[in-house]
């Protein structure tokens, strides 16, 4: 089961991570800076969004190995992330402490799990190997939800404290002795090590849980979804871009880039997947699909496109420096659509065939 207006959020949350990333400077980014450099916050929005689809895509499914399943997962992420490890290990290898190391850890999707490698070589790849983590553990979450039998209230309820009990950790240890700041191992535990992202995954798979049990529940009440998403993202715009202000009124920095807004995502997330309006069939247009569609490639490969844009290509046009960001941009999103048709998708229809064999 696939809902298209979700697949065009992927663009979006994409895009604001190139922004968060290279785009700091340009004017756009200083009327709404809070919110155009979320980034951080976007990748939480992936994690929430990745569990909530697994769980749709595979509850219902009767028979499923756990051999096809995870060869289904390498054929999605492996191929364009191994594209943007080979672009990077030519741009960056033995620089800034991107040593073999590094290599090893990247090729094997570990990065993330050894501060202080969490951001070499391909610095965003991060969040793959976080991802990696949830669909290695994804079958043991869903044996379990099958197995015990647990209401999707129950598992809902579960989540919600599993999700307050890890911001707390999070918080409490931002505040304290053992954060140093960027760069530093404890920083890198705080916001990239998996176990620190695992309550955004799992309240995706309990929204996922929700929708796959009640796929029609709003069927009755149509305006409820809509009313409910118009109020989801204004109070996650508003709260993204006051989130200093949110800080100074509870008396204490949050750790906003670890997993503080999956709760608001999983709403949205759910209101966008309920709701059948104008809104929704607007996302589901096909060339806004083909964009969510291929901003895997545009997130994977925003670190060494734009180091190539800026060795070989910038110097040939004389623009400003939001003229060079905004060309970058759409060359960037010209080459991510490229990638998905030419190398993503036939590699991907290549392992799921060779699977069969």
């Amino acid at each position: 089961m696939r809902i298209e207006a979700l697949t065009f959020l992927r663009f979006v949350a994409a895009i604001i991570v190139v922004f968060f990333h290279f785009g700091k400077k340009t004017e756009l980014a200083s009327y709404a800076q809070q919110f155009i450099l979320s980034g951080p916050m976007m990748v939480t929005f992936f994690f929430v969004l990745s569990g909530f689809v697994m769980m749709v895509a595979h509850y219902n499914k009767n028979k499923e190995t756990l051999r096809n399943y995870y060869m289904a997962r390498i054929a999605r992420i492996v191929p364009v992330y191994m594209l943007g490890l080979f672009l990077s290990f030519y741009l960056y290898f033995n620089q800034g402490g991107n040593d073999v190391i590094s290599l090893l850890l990247s090729i094997t999707f570990l990065q993330s799990w050894f501060p202080p490698y969490s951001l070499s070589l391909n610095g965003p790849a991060w969040s793959l190997s976080v991802e990696a983590f949830f669909y290695l553990a994804f079958p043991f979450i869903l044996f379990a939800v099958k197995k015990s039998c647990i209401s999707c209230k129950k598992f809902t309820i579960l989540s919600l404290v599993f999700y307050l009990f890890s911001q707390a950790i999070l918080s409490n240890l931002l505040n304290v002795k053992f954060y140093n700041g960027f760069p530093s191992i404890s920083h890198d535990l705080i916001y990239y090590f998996p176990l620190s992202h695992s309550c955004s995954f799992v309240l995706g798979v309990s929204g996922g849980y929700i929708y796959a049990k009640h796929t029609q529940f709003f069927n009755k009440t149509g305006f409820l979804p809509i009313i409910v998403l118009i109020l989801t993202f204004f109070v996650t715009c508003l709260t993204l871009q006051n989130s200093r202000a949110l800080s100074g009124i509870v008396g204490f920095p949050l750790a906003y880039g670890s997993s503080f807004y999956s709760l608001l995502f999983i709403l949205l997330i759910l209101s966008v997947a309920y709701s059948k309006s104008i809104i929704t069939s607007f996302m589901s247009m096909p060339f806004l699909v083909l964009l969510g569609e291929s901003s895997y490639a545009l997130y994977i490969l925003q670190k060494p496109l734009y180091t190539i844009y800026h060795k070989y290509i910038a110097r040939h046009f004389e623009l400003s420096l939001d003229g060079h960001f905004y060309f970058f941009i759409f060359l960037h999103i010209l080459t991510s659509i490229l990638v998905f048709y030419l190398i993503e998708r036939p590699c991907k229809k290549m392992i799921l065939n060779a699977n069969r064999c």
